[in-house]
């Protein structure tokens, strides 16, 4: 019997560093990518408002060539366009949203069970897990999907039989 004992503490702290390493890594990857998002986003505002001073204050009209001002609101654009491609504010959402997640589950299996938990309890928490995994990976995959043009997803789903 306390090799049974023994084995399902394992069990429970093997899945519970697993959580615990999950969602530090997750989190790390959703600040990443929120910070990423709002650099961008600030980047754009500062290329933005250097091409209207440039252009509008008629002393610094006077000492900059229209390819400058062109390169200030190209710029711009430039920081926009990728962001929005990259999608690092959906990649940053997705990534806070999986780590909500697991922060429930690790609070279920450190909290919620029972002192002594079964076989059964740890099982359902790994199983919730795996479900959750499944998922996420579906959105994941649904939100890459939804950033593919028309043509590509049309491709896509066809030759899979969707």
């Amino acid at each position: 019997m306390p090799d049974d004992t023994q084995s399902l503490d394992e069990r429970k702290n093997t899945l519970l560093a697993e959580f615990i390493f999950d969602e530090k890594r997750y989190l790390r990857l959703a600040r990443f990518n929120y910070f990423a998002a709002q650099g961008l986003l600030w980047a754009s505002l500062a290329a933005r408002s250097l091409a209207a001073l440039l252009g509008l204050v008629p002393s610094l009209s006077a000492a900059i060539e229209k390819w400058q001002l062109g390169l200030a609101s190209a710029l711009s654009v430039l920081f926009t366009t990728f962001s929005l491609q990259v999608g690092f504010q959906q990649r940053a959402n997705w990534h806070y949203r999986k780590v909500h997640r697991i922060r429930t589950l690790r609070r279920r299996l450190q909290f919620e069970l029972p002192t002594s938990p079964a076989a059964a309890d740890i099982a359902a928490v790994s199983n919730a897990r795996s479900a959750m995994d499944l998922e996420m990976s579906k959105e994941w995959e649904d939100m890459k999907l939804a950033k593919e043009p028309r043509s590509k997803r049309s491709v896509c789903c066809t030759n899979q039989g969707i």
